[in-house]
């Protein structure tokens, strides 16, 4: 069954995208605006046609297959003997993270959708297991987590065929998921000598990196299907030979999978500096830290410093340049550097980087505080990420919380457009305040949350719009930000 029901998804995924495409070649206007935007209306598409796809989908049932065999540790994967032929077109720039004068060149993310559940819904429905805490502890974050880590489930989030995401997926998808076993292997959630374990997960993962095709220029396609294979309808419209981003985050999981187990230093390091001349995008990553005010660079620079030490000054830049560059005040009194700030790389940064620098966490409270000023001023729940939203497209939505262009909670399409639907209170970020300050507003934002959502039998879905409309699906970076909060709280909160 499985299989049918990802040959359904693939097979309605292409035919969508394909009339859309040849919807849009006879727009003018799109074609005349498409050298600007073409990554992020491609991601528009891509949600739109997921979501259809999951529609015709969604009355299969998944079901976890678990193995009995004992999985062993993987052997080192020969790369090719041959030096990459790795070249970088002079007149393509590449995608290196997004432009700090404005919400132009935005950073291209897209997560794993799990396919739609017929979940029951008990009525009235029972509190949920932070609504019923007494307190919020260690054996609270790990029911949250557990919860979590359902989403990982093979058939669910993952292709039970392969291990890798259900659903295409970039780099920056692969880092999100590498992060979410490392997370989940630390706490305790990974059953252990299965088909299934962290060994033979990552494992299918090392295999995936260093063995898949990769495009004309020697680094990987913006895109690949569940089967592993180029999602040609999406990458074939890159005019970059690489998205820097992505490969940022992908470097920041690696790098933390290495400090997790030493045993997977070889192959990082083949797929790293071996597969692809990384190297040659370096120059480029450390002139652009002298005046990035994004958080998203600091997130992906840092991932790149992880691997190449003449960069490692390139995250105090960055850190640098976004504090000195002022200051401005939101309508609700709560002060804010005047940069490009936005919750998920915040927290990612914070979760995920072993970053000794004091002014990391200083951002993070300030924009914290400013959710908290918000609500405070209008009663309204907020938590600002980027992802899925109710429009009516089906759009993808960066809600910034500051932009350098004096704008504060400004909630963007994939055209740098006003949002035509309200904004995502976002679960992954809810849940990001209640570990780190554990307050309460941060607890009943959550407890809200859960009341509005679908049990997270398949995971937790990704947030309610300031409507009160919820998503109906759930997504890997919302289930792997959780994971992460968790790893950050038992940390800091030893049972």
């Amino acid at each position: 069954m499985s299989s049918l029901k990802n040959k359904f998804i693939y097979e309605a995924y292409s035919l969508i995208l394909k009339i859309r495409k040849l919807t849009e070649l006879n727009q003018p206007q799109l074609k005349k605006s498409r050298s600007h935007f073409f990554n992020k209306q491609a991601k528009m598409l891509i949600v739109t046609s997921i979501i259809i796809g999951i529609l015709l989908v969604s009355s299969f049932a998944f079901l976890q297959k678990k193995g009995d065999s004992k999985s062993t540790f993987p052997q080192s994967t020969d790369m090719p003997d041959t030096t990459p032929s790795t070249t970088i077109d002079p007149t393509a720039t590449p995608i290196v993270k997004g432009d700090t004068g404005s919400s132009k060149s935005l950073p291209i993310t897209f997560p794993s959708y799990a396919p739609l559940q017929p979940t029951p819904v008990p009525t009235p429905k029972p509190p949920g297991v932070i609504e019923t805490a007494q307190e919020i502890n260690a054996t609270i974050w790990r029911s949250i987590a557990q919860n979590a880590w359902n989403y990982y489930q093979p058939g669910v989030g993952v292709n039970e065929d392969n291990g890798l995401p259900a659903i295409p997926f970039t780099d920056w998808d692969l880092g999100v998921y590498i992060q979410a076993l490392i997370d989940a292997s630390k706490i305790g959630l990974i059953d252990n000598g299965t088909d299934w374990d962290f060994v033979a997960r990552i494992s299918k993962i090392m295999t995936f990196l260093q063995t898949r095709e990769l495009n004309t220029n020697g680094y990987p396609f913006w895109f690949y299907q569940p089967d592993g294979n180029n999602f040609h309808e999406i990458s074939d419209t890159a005019k970059v030979p690489v998205d820097c981003v992505d490969t940022g985050r992908l470097f920041v999981a690696l790098n933390n999978l290495r400090t997790y187990d030493s045993r997977y230093n070889e192959n990082i390091s083949k797929i790293v500096y071996n597969r692809s001349n990384y190297a040659a995008l370096v120059p480029s990553i450390n002139s652009g830290s002298y005046s990035e005010v994004s958080i998203y660079a600091y997130y992906v620079d840092s991932g790149f410093a992880s691997f190449w030490p003449e960069l490692s000054g390139a995250p105090k830049r960055i850190m640098d340049n976004i504090f000195n560059s002022g200051n401005i005040t939101t309508n609700e009194n709560a002060t804010l550097p005047l940069s490009a700030i936005t919750g998920d790389p915040l927290y990612c940064s914070i979760f995920e980087l072993n970053n000794n620098d004091s002014r990391l966490l200083a951002l993070g409270k300030e924009v914290y505080l400013a959710h908290e000023a918000y609500f405070n001023a209008t009663g309204n729940y907020r938590a600002f990420g980027e992802g899925p939203s109710n429009s009516k497209s089906y759009q993808w939505g960066w809600e910034w919380v500051v932009l350098p262009d004096n704008r504060t909670w400004v909630s963007l399409n994939s055209n740098d457009q006003n949002m035509d639907a309200p904004p995502v209170i976002y679960t992954k970020i809810a849940f990001s305040f209640l570990a780190l300050y554990n307050t309460p507003f941060a607890i009943n934002m959550s407890v809200y949350l859960e009341r509005n959502l679908p049990e997270p039998y398949w995971g937790y879905y990704d947030g309610v719009d300031e409507a009160g409309n919820s998503l109906q699906r759930g997504d890997s970076l919302t289930n792997s930000l959780i994971l992460d909060a968790a790893v950050y709280f038992l940390k800091h909160n030893p049972e």
